[in-house]
């Protein structure tokens, strides 16, 4: 009887949420066999928040696939939170926050289970992705819709993106308190700037203090479990187009992280900063890719205090997907590649394959009467020699009435040959001159002398000294993080199309970027640099380091803004008249030449390496 009591309070203490992301209603919603697979994933996970006796439903983004989802997805996503959200259960949950900074177009500014009009049994709260992002007329989302007509508690949305203050909504139950803060979507070069910029804070409860002020011993003492729940890419593309982790601040807990697809719902702890994340992925595949292939989860996270456990939850409705990837080269001796009729040798090897597959799939059948039978297959092809190939349309019609994909059973996929980049070994006494040179007072013009003095070596064989010391210049003294980029891709366009008049041959492309180089000077190429605004015009007092020469390649009309004839519509219309008087080459052989020649300012062409061309649908 002691322990019923017991385990009865520790019920009263805990609080139970289902968390799932990337729901995608709508995908595929035409198609006449995947049209329902969102809405019976979705349906499920709204069964299991009912048979787990859930306190609330944390969605992660990306509800809906499209921005503005057709009526028939926005039919079915109501129908199916009212069937399973709505009734007479008491929930147990008691906001402290104030309401009306939280929730975003409700109608009574609170939750909507205090609204008097409604009976809400299971709250739902969810912020914003990518895909259901505020657009249109009103900057109105989808989540705007269902949170005035009260089925779900939509949070995490920013208007002002030149700072964003986050504050909780502040949950407790029992003697258990949670800090929710939501993260809606915003584009992640924008988001990861003003990261580090500082104009993201985390406002800690009670203490008032931003995120970066407050340590994780403070928000232990006062009994808050700090629960973040974000949007954004997570997997390194690239500087401007993912959020480090490290980013976000060290007294979290818990990080639901919601775009990526790829299910890791089990908790993984970030050594440095000492939270966990946890990624539970899309519950319905959206590409045929090899992250979609794993099997779907949701998760039942528990939060007691300061401690939680997640809880993997598996789909079993979701539609059995099978991929595999195939390096074609590494078989090439065992098919017989190198004799005759390789694309027949290839297509027998894929059907055999394919049934294989089929049998894979057959496994993942759980039981389940909604699951879908057909599966989804896909056979991804590596190749070098483009005599594999075969009709994968026609491939795939063999399977019609076996796979739910036939258009795309098979994908040929190129493995590009990549070459080792050149190294360049670092001229130790040129760098020691360049030091030790009077004048070179600067980050530029250490840059500048360096490679002044180390010309024997050429170091260079595309830019000029001058140029990278222009870049060096705006990078540190000018603080602009598009400098590499802009000045990198003006000097590639300016070498094509020299490339492009010339039209060498492939191997001899290297002298004719050497010819580029001497026949143009730097000082010219510097001032075409400057007529189409990439240049920045110089402070007073101070002095660019192009140099006098470049700097009054141009001038600023009296009257006029600061920097409009540099950068503005006079520079891009000369620049575009002067491409229009030039000659131009017969399309089919200046776009496949183009693409040929740009490939080649991309490195050298000693020791081949592969990648893959394509690697998503």
């Amino acid at each position: 009887m002691e322990d019923t009591t017991a385990a009865e309070q520790d019920a009263d203490n805990v609080i139970r949420i289902l968390v799932a992301t990337d729901n995608h209603l709508g995908y595929c919603e035409k198609d006449s066999i995947r049209g329902e697979d969102s809405f019976t994933a979705f349906e499920e996970i709204l069964e299991l928040a009912v048979s787990e006796d859930v306190d609330m439903i944390l969605l992660g983004g990306d509800l809906f696939h499209d921005a503005v989802p057709s009526q028939n997805s926005m039919h079915k996503c109501m129908e199916l939170l009212r069937r399973y959200t709505f009734g007479d259960r008491p929930v147990s949950l008691e906001i402290l926050s104030d309401q009306a900074q939280s929730f975003h177009n409700a109608i009574n500014q609170s939750v909507n289970y205090e609204d008097p009009n409604l009976n809400i049994s299971i709250p739902v709260f969810s912020i914003h992705g990518n895909h259901d992002d505020p657009s249109g007329f009103g900057r109105l989302s989808s989540l705007d819709l269902l949170s005035t007509s009260g089925l779900i508690n939509y949070f995490g949305r920013w208007t002002d993106l030149s700072q964003v203050e986050i504050s909780p909504i502040l949950i407790r139950k029992g003697e258990s308190q949670l800090a929710l803060y939501g993260l809606s979507h915003i584009h992640d070069g924008r988001l990861a700037r003003l990261i580090r910029e500082v104009k993201v804070k985390f406002n800690c409860p009670d203490t008032g203090r931003a995120g970066d002020e407050a340590t994780k011993e403070s928000s232990e003492q006062d009994d808050w479990f700090h629960l973040l729940v974000v949007h954004q890419n997570r997997a390194d593309r690239g500087p401007k187009n993912y959020l480090p982790e490290d980013l976000l601040p060290d007294f979290l807990h818990l990080v639901i992280w919601g775009h990526e697809h790829d299910c890791r719902i089990e908790p993984e702890v970030n050594a440095r900063k000492g939270f966990y994340v946890s990624q539970p992925g899309s519950s319905v595949p959206t590409s045929l890719s090899e992250g979609e292939s794993k099997k779907k989860h949701v998760g039942l996270l528990e939060i007691y205090k300061g401690k939680f456990k997640m809880k993997e939850l598996p789909l079993q409705t979701v539609r059995p997907f099978v991929f595999e990837s195939v390096v074609l080269p590494d078989l090439a001796e065992e098919l017989g590649l190198e004799e005759s009729d390789a694309s027949d040798k290839v297509f027998r090897f894929a059907k055999e394959r394919v049934e294989a597959m089929l049998q894979k799939a057959s496994a993942q059948h759980s039981g389940h009467p909604k699951q879908p039978t057909l599966p989804l297959i896909r056979l991804r092809l590596l190749y070098t020699d483009e005599s594999c190939m075969f009709n994968a349309i026609r491939f795939g019609q063999m399977f019609s009435t076996q796979v739910a994909n036939v258009q795309d059973v098979v994908q040929f996929s190129k493995l590009i040959k990549r070459t080792k980049m050149e190294t360049v070994n670092l001229d130790k006494e040129a760098l020691r001159r360049a030091l030790e040179a009077e004048n070179a007072t600067r980050v530029e013009e250490l840059v500048d002398r360096y490679f002044e003095e180390a010309k024997s070596n050429k170091p260079l064989r595309l830019f000029h000294s001058k140029a990278l010391a222009e870049m060096t210049y705006r990078l540190v003294e000018r603080k602009d993080a598009d400098a590499a980029d802009k000045i990198v891709k003006f000097y590639r366009e300016k070498a094509v199309d020299h490339l492009m008049e010339s039209m060498p041959n492939d191997e001899n492309i290297d002298d004719e970027l050497m010819s580029f180089r001497v026949r143009h000077k730097h000082e010219d190429l510097l001032k075409m640099l400057d007529i189409q605004g990439l240049k920045i015009k110089p402070e007073e007092n101070s002095t660019s380091v192009l140099g006098s020469e470049a700097n009054t390649s141009t001038s600023t009309p009296q009257g006029r803004g600061r920097g409009r004839a540099r950068g503005g519509a006079r520079g891009r219309t000369a620049a575009t008249a002067a491409s229009r008087d030039k000659p131009q080459l017969p399309i089919s052989r200046s776009s496949n030449r183009q693409q040929t020649l740009l490939s080649s300012l991309r490195g050298n062409r000693n020791g081949p390496s592969y990648e893959i061309s394509d690697d998503s649908d």
